[in-house]
C-alpha cells in the first residue's frame, strides 16, 4: 500500500517563502523620490560634484558621487549618521537626513551617470 503524504510537507515551503518575503519586505529601505533628492543633494554638491576637489582637513580627495549604486549611497549616509564612519562634516550632514532623505538623494545621484 503506498504511503500518503501528510498534507503538512506540501504546504510548509509556501508558509517558509512567504515568511521570507514579509521580512525582506519589512527591512527594505523605502523608495526614493529623484526629484527630492535632487533639492537635498544641493547642500552636497558643493564638495562632491567639483572634479580633483579636495577636503582642507584632513586633506583627501571628495569623491564624486554621481552614478553611484543607492544602496551604496545609504547605507554610507547611516553609517555617518550613527558614527560608523568618522569625518565630522558628514556625520553633521547626515544626522539631519531621515532614512527618506538618504533614498531620495540615492535615487537622484543614481539616475546622475558619472556626469554630474
Amino acid at each position: 500500500m503506498p504511503r500518503r503524504r501528510h498534507r503538512s510537507r506540501r504546504v510548509w515551503p509556501l508558509f517558509v517563502w512567504a515568511g521570507l518575503g514579509l521580512s525582506a519586505a519589512a527591512g527594505a529601505a523605502p523608495a526614493g523620490d529623484a526629484d527630492h533628492g535632487r533639492v537635498l543633494f544641493e547642500s552636497c554638491r558643493g564638495c562632491h560634484a567639483i572634479d580633483g576637489y579636495r577636503n582642507a582637513y584632513p586633506n583627501y580627495p571628495v569623491p564624486r558621487v554621481a552614478g553611484q549604486q543607492p544602496d551604496y549611497i545609504v547605507d554610507a549616509l547611516q553609517a555617518y549618521r550613527a558614527g560608523k564612519r568618522n569625518h565630522p562634516t558628514m556625520q553633521a550632514q547626515a544626522s539631519s537626513l531621515s532614512d527618506q532623505d538618504m533614498a531620495d538623494i540615492a535615487a537622484y545621484l543614481a539616475g546622475q551617470g558619472n556626469t554630474q
